[in-house]
């Protein structure tokens, strides 16, 4: 198996593992050009579509039934079906390649540590943390969803409209995206490391999760909980042929949808002001009947 290497270049061999270090090739034989060329053979094989000017990577996924609340939002088809979103067959370790080549370097997943010293049983009674979570940080992306309804018309949306947050009752706001770039390592003690996702088929995670085996994590306040996501009514039916687009710059859909959040914010925050400035008129407080 071979990988392709070419200055800031990187596509991750297909079968996963660390290939063995080549002999000095002659000049001849580091073509930028042959390799790009070679890389993009490899994407097509597992139809990676990969868009450089526009700086895409599209893949083709499938919606999911899942039964379970949603710790990914998308896995390739040996991964965590019953708590996933999208399913894609397109291999993981080619996958990140491809976003490699977008620019992406991997980022810093989630670490959680406990407090020292531990807060009493009476403070986390009263809603004291007793672990310190650093959200992940890394290079930001974007995601966006394509499919024909069953009336052949064309669908796309932002994949945050397809994800349920259950703690609010609506669909998803002010999660952000940041790449993790996978793992290499070995399943086995004494065996050659290998792409953990290949095997896995975790891609890209909702919540927090470790160790940062997926390529792709959300940022959210409540991306602790692995049981707070869910599907939204802007889903398609289970089964559904769709794209999953990963942008590198963030996408005119996602800039809009930002907007249409924002505005929904600002008149539910209005709608609140308004209903405690009549409960102070009438002296009653917010959301409090007349006692009766």
């Amino acid at each position: 198996m071979r990988t392709v290497l070419s200055l800031s270049l990187l596509v991750v061999c297909a079968c996963g593992q660390i290939p063995p270090v080549p002999e000095p090739a002659p000049p001849a034989a580091q073509d930028p050009q042959a390799l790009l060329a070679e890389a993009m053979k490899q994407f097509a094989a597992e139809n990676i579509q990969v868009d450089l000017k526009a700086g895409t990577v599209t893949i083709p996924c499938t919606m999911n039934a899942p039964p379970d609340p949603c710790e990914y939002l998308l896995i390739h088809a040996r991964g965590k079906r019953h708590e996933a979103l999208l399913i894609t067959k397109s291999k993981p370790s080619l996958l990140n390649g491809a976003m490699l080549m977008l620019g992406l370097t991997p980022g810093k997943n989630a670490e959680v540590k406990e407090k020292v010293p531990p807060p009493t049983i009476e403070e986390i009674e009263k809603g004291v943390d007793p672990v310190i979570i650093t959200p992940p940080e890394g290079m930001p992306y974007w995601m966006t969803v394509a499919w024909k309804d069953e009336a052949g018309k064309p669908q796309e949306l932002a994949v945050e409209d397809l994800i349920f947050d259950l703690r609010r009752q609506q669909p998803v706001r002010g999660i952000h995206w940041v790449f993790l770039g996978g793992r290499m390592a070995s399943l086995l003690r004494g065996e050659e490391p290998v792409f953990v996702a290949d095997f896995e088929g975790n891609l890209v995670s909702i919540c927090y999760m470790t160790p940062e085996n997926h390529l792709g994590t959300g940022v959210h306040e409540d991306a602790r909980d692995e049981s707070n996501w869910w599907t939204t009514e802007a889903c398609p039916p289970p089964g559904t042929e769709m794209t999953i687009t990963f942008h590198r710059k963030q996408p005119k859909l996602c800039v809009e949808r930002e907007a249409r959040v924002a505005k929904e914010i600002a008149a539910e925050e209005a709608a609140a002001k308004a209903a405690a400035a009549k409960a102070a008129a009438e002296g009653k407080e917010p959301g409090k009947g007349d006692g009766k």
